[in-house]
């Protein structure tokens, strides 16, 4: 992440993007034995706990962390944060009570929560996701408005390309996520397909690329170069 460490390009110079393909949300997951059975009374009793509880994630500055941080300061709570090398063993914490919740993708977490041994309390998109339809918008649930963050797909040409080129591709990316079994391969991964214009994915690129730069500045993340 270019926010993070250095990379050898610099997304918005180097690349033309073209358009979203996939958006791959996260679920708030505690613990089947955690004392709050909805997003609202989750919130309100970390809330009422600075620092008594703990999250983890895949390690320091990965997605998940930063999902999380944002979390974190929206609905403002003060919980200490616990990185693992991958999702799988902090998943495996988790589950066995050493950790009390964690954001991580939907992907990850479905299997664990359909055989429960995980309860969910909310997804962090703007709208349900399709893989997890029962589960609601942490924005809503949580009540922290304007709260909607995830990974994502998207496909990018080399600067330079020219308009009519990228626009075709954008047009015949746009045809192909709307075929059903598409569709429907991209819900067993987890995710909700997803397209735009040219235009719109640069300025989707630049507010992500600014918002996670916001997040990372004021949880004050650093890592290792």
């Amino acid at each position: 992440m270019p926010n993070l460490q250095k990379t050898p390009y610099e997304p918005l110079k180097d690349l033309a993007p073209v358009s979203l393909i996939a958006l791959a949300p996260f679920a708030l997951v505690v613990n089947p034995n955690f004392p709050a059975n909805s997003a609202r009374e989750f919130v309100a009793l970390v809330r009422a706990n600075p620092d008594k509880y703990t999250f983890s994630s895949s390690g320091t500055g990965a997605t998940a962390h930063l999902v999380s941080e944002l979390f974190n300061s929206m609905a403002g709570l003060k919980a200490r944060h616990v990185p693992y090398k991958g999702s799988a063993p902090a998943l495996t914490d988790l589950m066995s009570g050493q950790i009390d919740y964690a954001l991580e993708t939907v992907a990850s977490l479905s299997g664990h929560i359909k055989a429960g041994r995980l309860k969910a309390l909310g997804v962090t998109s703007a709208r349900r996701t399709a893989a997890l339809p029962d589960l609601p918008p942490l924005a809503e649930a949580a009540n922290i408005p304007g709260y909607d963050i995830g990974a994502w797909i998207g496909y990018a040409a080399p600067a330079g390309t020219p308009r009519e080129v990228m626009t075709k591709l954008a047009t015949e990316i746009h045809k192909a996520m709307q075929a059903p079994e598409l569709r429907e391969k991209y819900l067993t991964l987890g995710m909700d397909t997803a397209s735009n214009t040219p235009e719109e994915m640069t300025a989707f690129l630049k507010r992500e690329q600014e918002r996670y730069g916001s997040i990372i500045r004021n949880a004050n993340i650093k890592v290792e170069q």
